[in-house]
């Protein structure tokens, strides 16, 4: 069996303000197709030299890439472009 890194592909480190972390949580319950990705990416943050880091796989990022780019609007859209903004994305 390949290594999870492997199969999901490389991890992006993306740095969250705790308000940003806060409004991730949120997304993690509720309806629609995006709360595993936001759950997967919630339970990645680690606290480090005080900051908030996610570590995000490939195959997330691509999905999370492709919400962004598209014109649709929406909470967790809208949280991502801002956290990709912020990390000059």
């Amino acid at each position: 069996m390949k290594p999870k890194s492997k199969i999901l592909g490389k991890v992006r480190e993306l740095i969250l303000t705790p308000e940003q972390h806060t409004k991730l949580q949120e997304f993690t319950t509720g309806q629609g197709g995006y709360q595993s990705l936001c759950a997967r990416v919630y339970d990645s943050v680690k606290s480090r030299d005080g900051k908030l880091i996610a570590r995000v796989y490939e195959a997330d990022m691509e999905r999370i890439q492709k919400a962004v780019d598209r014109p649709d609007t929406g909470g967790w859209q809208d949280l991502f472009r801002e956290i990709m903004a912020a990390n000059g994305s």
